[in-house]
């Protein structure tokens, strides 16, 4: 049965079938079930019932209005990842095991870890950024990156990627699991003429991520 189709009475038991919830945070104008009809008011009336103990988090502003997730959701997906950032409260970031990738950055002079994405993870619009990258298993230590998110249009491709340049970094870090977090977006994703006109302008993300990251952190 489609969950959207579930009432919040039918959707709140499967929850609490599946796993024991003994306190529920939720935002103030959280609501849940067919039409909305769990509102927090709903779920203060059930929580004894259940054995939950309900927090709401009240309305949190900022630079002049309230945030919400959705809002958040949408600066990421339009590549606004400073804004993005200063709503979150921190640097917004991806994920994913190292996989191998077909070494078109290593033949340029630009090699990249090519990041497989978990599914349903929210990726940055397509464009270059500037951000720090980090072998999460290891704890660090964090280095500077330029981070292509895009099909690669100059080789034909159609398959999108996310992939970073470590800056200073020399190292094998195949099936290591890596952090890339989004400091600032520098470009759009480009189609170039060649490899060699790609190469160029590779040359330039990385300088302009020294000097973003040098200015922003």
């Amino acid at each position: 049965r489609d969950l959207a189709a579930l009432s919040a009475e039918e959707f709140m038991r499967l929850v609490l079938q599946s796993i024991e919830v003994r306190r529920l945070v939720v935002g103030f104008d959280f609501a849940l079930g067919r039409g909305r009809a769990g509102t927090t008011s709903w779920l203060g009336e059930h929580a004894h019932e259940h054995g939950y103990e309900l927090e709401v988090v009240p309305p949190f502003a900022l630079e002049g209005g309230e945030v919400h997730s959705s809002d958040v959701r949408r600066l990421i997906t339009l590549g606004e990842v400073e804004r993005a950032g200063r709503l979150l409260g921190r640097q917004y970031s991806v994920g994913g095991l190292v996989e191998p990738g077909d070494r078109i950055g290593h033949d340029i002079g630009f090699p990249t870890v090519n990041l497989a994405v978990p599914p349903g993870k929210l990726v940055p619009g397509r464009g270059i950024y500037a951000g720090w990258a980090r072998d999460v298993a290891a704890g660090g230590p964090l280095y500077q990156a330029a981070i292509s998110i895009g099909y690669r249009p100059t080789f034909g491709k159609t398959e999108l990627r996310v992939e970073a340049y470590l800056l200073d970094f020399d190292g094998d870090l195949y099936e290591r699991r890596v952090e890339l977090r989004f400091v600032a977006r520098l470009r759009d994703e480009l189609k170039f003429s060649d490899s060699a006109e790609l190469s160029d302008a590779i040359a330039t993300d990385v300088a302009d991520t020294r000097r973003v990251l040098s200015e922003r952190g």
